[in-house]
C-alpha cells in the first residue's frame, strides 16, 4: 500500500536526472492560481475518498481518508476508516504507520522522491518552473463547474509506471477537487477532495505522532 501511495511522490519526483530541459511555456492559469493560493493557506482539514481500479480487481477498491495541513508545514494524512495507513510530519521528522505492522517507521525526508511527495501534500514549495521541467501540461476538456489540467511525464522511464495525472479545480474557490492518476500497468486511482474545513481544538492534537521505534 505504501508503494501505491508513493506513486504520487514518483509523479512529482520524476526529474531524477531523467527529465527533459524546461521550456518557456506557462502552466494553465487555474494551476498557477492554485499554486499561488497554496502558498498562503491557513491550517485546514480536508476529507477525501479514493477509488482504486486495477486489471486484476473485479471491483474498484474504495476508501475514505483525512488530511490535516498546517500553515507551518506540518501535516497528517490518513487513509481507511479506521486508518490503515498514516503519514505524519511534525516539522522535523516524517513517520508512517500501517495496519499490518502496527508500528511507526521513520522515513527519509532527504530523498528526492519523498521530499517532492511532501511538497505535493503541502504544495507550498511546488513551482511552475519545476512542474514544467518534468511534465507536458495542458488543459483538459472542461466539465463545468470544474476546470481540468493534465500532466504527462516527459521522462520515458517514468511513463512506464505513470501515464498521466489529471487535476480538476474549482477555479472560483481556487481549490483542488479531484485528482485522477492513470498508471502504466492499466490501473488507476481517483481521489475526490471535500472543501477545506477549519480545524477544531481536537484537530490540532493530531501532530506530532508517537516517537518512532
Amino acid at each position: 500500500m505504501m508503494n501505491r501511495l508513493l506513486l504520487t511522490g514518483t509523479l512529482w519526483g520524476c526529474g531524477l536526472g531523467c527529465a527533459l530541459a524546461g521550456s518557456a511555456a506557462e502552466v494553465p492559469g487555474v494551476l498557477g492560481d492554485w499554486l499561488a493560493a497554496r502558498k498562503h493557506a491557513a491550517d485546514v482539514r480536508v476529507e477525501f475518498h479514493t477509488t482504486k481500479s486495477m486489471p486484476a480487481l473485479k471491483e474498484p477498491v474504495k476508501a475514505a481518508g483525512r488530511f490535516w495541513s498546517y500553515a507551518d508545514g506540518r501535516f497528517r494524512w490518513e487513509t481507511g476508516t479506521p486508518a490503515t495507513l498514516v503519514l505524519v510530519y511534525d516539522g522535523a521528522t516524517l513517520q508512517s504507520w500501517d495496519a499490518t505492522s502496527k508500528q511507526w517507521r521513520k522515513l527519509d525526508t532527504n530523498s528526492r522522491s519523498m521530499g517532492l511527495w511532501m511538497d505535493f501534500l503541502d504544495a507550498r514549495n511546488l513551482t511552475e518552473a519545476g512542474l514544467l521541467k518534468d511534465f507536458e501540461i495542458r488543459e483538459a476538456a472542461e466539465t463545468k463547474p470544474l476546470t481540468g489540467v493534465i500532466l504527462e511525464p516527459k521522462s520515458a522511464r517514468v511513463r512506464r509506471d505513470l501515464k498521466q495525472i489529471e487535476l480538476r479545480f474549482n477555479a472560483g474557490e481556487q481549490r483542488l477537487v479531484q485528482m485522477h492518476i492513470q498508471q502504466g500497468d492499466g490501473g488507476s486511482q481517483t481521489m475526490d477532495f471535500s472543501a477545506p474545513g477549519r480545524m477544531t481544538a481536537e484537530d490540532r492534537t493530531v501532530v506530532p505522532p508517537p516517537a518512532a521505534n
